[in-house]
């Protein structure tokens, strides 16, 4: 499979991109490691990030080790396919959980891409690093909402912006837990 004509074609047509992920049908042990390696690249960024450009944080994840953060983002990307699969059944739609998160495995790769050339154009021209991080985050969305879309065969944009609210809101309310519970105890060991 070439990736490089994948990651294109997922930018300039994300529908089509999602019907050949799924025609693809990637074995479970595949779609797990992608996860695994997707995992370990977005720690690796956010630690090199934090050493170029000061300690990361954000509302999600503030202040966090980068293993801490592979923890969080893990869990968040699980908790956001479960609920997606809930919800995308709930509105009529049909997914087995692997196919699907292979879908957003794939999506995560493709940011990872796009966070990297942000990070380089930091020190290139600061200012298209804003716009190009606003622009990926928008058309982030749109492709999202046409994987989702084909993902569970819904045939309906509207559907699909539901189960991505809906997903999302399961998917942090998991989170926000977790911070619950491990949030305290890190903040006591770090003398803050």
């Amino acid at each position: 499979m070439d990736f490089k004509a994948l990651a294109l074609e997922t930018v300039l047509a994300p529908a089509s991109a999602a019907r050949r992920l799924l025609d693809r049908k990637f074995d479970a042990e595949v779609i797990w490691t992608g996860f695994a390696l997707s995992v370990v690249l977005s720690v690796l960024l956010y630690a090199v990030q934090g050493f170029l450009l000061g300690a990361p944080s954000n509302a999600v994840f503030p202040s966090l080790s980068p293993a801490m953060f592979g923890v969080f983002l893990a869990s968040l990307q699980l908790a956001y396919t479960i609920s997606a699969i809930v919800v995308g059944s709930w509105l009529g739609g049909h997914a087995g959980f692997v196919p699907f998160f292979g879908l957003l495995v794939w999506l995560r790769f493709v940011n990872i891409a796009v966070q990297t050339a942000a990070i380089v154009m930091v020190f290139i021209m600061p200012p298209i690093a804003i716009v190009l991080n606003l622009a990926a985050a928008v058309y982030g969305f749109y492709v999202l909402l046409h994987f989702t879309n084909v993902g569970f065969g819904l045939n309906s944009m509207a559907k699909s912006l539901g189960v991505i609210l809906l997903a999302g809101l399961g998917a942090m309310t998991v989170i926000l837990l977790l911070m619950g519970l491990f949030v305290p105890a890190i903040l006591e060991t770090s003398n803050v």
